[in-house]
């Protein structure tokens, strides 16, 4: 597993807090972003996107859960999520953030890499539900 970030700034509390357990790796230059084609925001649509429904609703959300923010870092960028098949022959899922709040469903993530029940139930660590291991460059059920 490969997270790919654009900066240095909050990597460490960003390992700190345990959110990845892969890789991560800081492509400073943004080629990947580009390769991918992902959306980088510039002056004429960025205000747009901060006034848009989507981000006022995740802000009221941030705000609702005590989660704090900084406005430190480049905002102009967006992602994505793209999971591939071992060896990489076949794209699982290619997610591509349309704005600055979207964020790809675990729902989608786990049905991407086959594992089934809700992401809430296996968060919980359910006896039934599957757990997932991440091994030799490899996600599986265990």
């Amino acid at each position: 597993m490969v997270g790919i970030g654009l900066e240095e700034l909050g990597v460490d509390d960003f390992v700190k807090g345990k959110f990845f357990d892969g890789d991560l790796y800081i492509d400073t230059k943004k080629q990947c972003y580009k390769d991918m084609g992902y959306k980088r925001y510039n002056v004429l649509n960025i205000a747009g996107a901060i006034l848009s429904k989507s981000s006022r609703a995740a802000q009221a959300l941030a705000k609702k859960e005590s989660i704090p923010g900084d406005m430190k870092g480049d905002g102009w960028q967006n992602g994505g999520t793209l999971i591939v098949s071992k060896g990489g022959e076949k794209v699982l899922l290619d997610y591509r953030q349309e704005n600055a709040a979207d964020h790809v469903p675990l729902a989608d993530v786990f049905s991407a890499l086959g594992i089934e029940g809700s992401p809430a139930a296996n968060a919980a660590g359910s006896a039934e539900e599957p757990k997932v291991v991440y091994k030799d460059d490899t996600c599986y059920k265990q």
